[in-house]
């Protein structure tokens, strides 16, 4: 556990403790258990939150957790969720999360999906009636890492505005795209929001203003008063092309019969699933040539040694996370109730 004295009339930072990812994912697998999921949900969950602690996702890692725990708690994710598994043709994949978690709906089709991808050359995944996404980056990267090229697509309870509205009509929709290599794959991974929610709201609570662009007020006119943009939407990347962009990942994404982001329930309140989509589009590049790989591998490296431009770059993998006592103590105490965390699960690094 660290802390600083307060002599020097700044506030102590709040006490933390440093885990390992080891212990760091028996510590989820166990408040999620002791929520209320099975065995099945504990264990998809807790490997996705280490997942997104190793790539340095923390916003979306643990950090997100206690929205799942509360979900489980209230109702909003179904505790023994069956996920079932559709394969309509051979290059399709469909599955029913059945009211739980998108992680554990991803986990129990994979092996369909990554089969259909290398017998047809591409395949399809779509997945309906889930929680939302968390890291969507994960999901592309366990495809890249099967050899596949990956483009993964989620929507989300309706949180921003787009072109011609003056309130939320749509979820911060992220997107995230993997290359497969022997080194690892290269990702990217990110809401078509302008910022994540969650900066909005540190924003609010310590007073400051947020840049013009990033939301709207209740009233639809642009603001830069992080309260008053609590109270509004958020604003998508680049003007109508960023809105375009999240409501074409929002098509794909309710293919199967996920909710539009309009008709979604709250993710962090109530006892109502959100019933969300997520789609996942796996390409075997040696379908079309055996050395696509090493080519698209070389010409990132030229990318980058020539033009300054690192795409999908490799990060050094976190072996350890600090994260606050209290946070611990909430996961600790998972079996009780008690409020979840505010962050919603709607944008790329807050999804």
């Amino acid at each position: 556990m660290t802390s600083s004295s307060a002599s020097s009339g700044h506030a102590a930072p709040a006490p933390s403790r440093r885990l390992t990812l080891v212990e760091l994912t028996d510590l989820c697998r166990e408040a999620v258990r002791a929520a209320g999921g099975s065995a099945e949900v504990a264990e998809s969950l807790a490997a996705a939150v280490a997942s997104a602690e190793r790539r340095g996702k923390s916003a979306i890692g643990v950090a997100h957790l206690p929205d799942y725990l509360d979900g489980l708690r209230s109702g909003r994710i179904g505790p023994d969720a069956r996920p079932r598994v559709t394969v309509s043709r051979r290059a399709v994949v469909a599955v029913d999360a059945d009211g739980g978690t998108a992680q554990l709906a991803f986990d129990t089709a994979e092996d369909a999906l990554v089969t259909a991808a290398r017998d047809c050359g591409v395949a399809v995944l779509s997945v309906r009636d889930a929680f939302t996404a968390g890291e969507l980056g994960d999901y592309a990267t366990r495809l890249a890492e099967h050899g596949l090229v990956a483009v993964t697509g989620a929507n989300s309870p309706a949180l921003m505005a787009v072109h011609g509205a003056s309130q939320e009509v749509t979820g911060t929709n992220p997107i995230a795209f993997a290359l497969p290599h022997p080194d690892g794959p290269r990702m990217f991974d990110q809401a078509t929001s302008e910022t994540a929610w969650v900066k909005i709201r540190d924003a609010a609570d310590d007073g400051s203003s947020i840049p013009e662009g990033w939301a709207l007020d209740p009233d639809g006119e642009p603001t830069t008063d992080a309260r008053a943009a609590l109270a509004g939407a958020l604003l998508p990347f680049g003007g109508v092309k960023g809105g375009n962009i999240a409501l074409m990942v929002e098509m794909l994404a309710a293919m199967s019969g996920g909710s539009f982001s309009l008709d979604a329930a709250p993710f962090d309140s109530g006892a109502t699933s959100p019933s969300l989509g997520m789609f996942a589009i796996a390409i075997d590049p040696s379908a079309f040539a055996e050395d696509y790989p090493q080519r698209a591998e070389e010409h990132l490296r030229r990318l980058r040694e020539e033009h300054g431009v690192d795409f999908g770059r490799r990060k050094a993998e976190v072996t350890e996370v600090e994260l606050p006592v209290a946070l611990l103590d909430e996961l600790a105490g998972a079996g009780s109730t008690g409020s979840a965390s505010t962050a919603p699960a709607a944008a790329s690094e807050v999804r």
